[in-house]
């Protein structure tokens, strides 16, 4: 989806602060959506299924949808829809503008190198 390039704290940024920030923001809505305690066990199961670490979802987004998704079932959306939210409110995106988007294209879409 053809989404503008996210202005962070009023300025363009690097492609590393975009995936800092969005690193940050996916870790937020985990946080938030599941407590500290959760978020680490998912963050370690995580790794163990895919062999990937969390920091890896922002080149690798569809591995984090599909582990949520074998993980939590139908709950995976629940949790999608939490993150994309909180990515939303990180960057400034109205929610609006991405509804039906799913997690895996919004993170390709605010961390692309264009």
């Amino acid at each position: 989806m053809p989404w503008p390039r996210p202005k962070w704290r009023g300025r363009q940024t690097s492609a590393e602060e975009l995936r800092t920030e969005t690193l940050r923001a996916i870790d937020e809505g985990f946080k938030e959506l599941l407590g500290d305690s959760c978020s680490r066990a998912v963050y370690y199961y995580f790794h163990m299924r895919t062999g990937l670490r969390v920091e890896d979802v922002v080149d690798r987004p569809e591995a984090l949808v599909g582990f949520l998704r074998e993980m939590f079932g139908a709950g995976a959306q629940v949790l999608e829809r939490g993150l994309v939210k909180r990515l939303c409110a990180k960057f400034g995106i109205n929610p609006r503008d991405v509804e039906g988007a799913d997690l895996a294209s919004l993170i390709k879409a605010l961390t692309s190198k264009e």
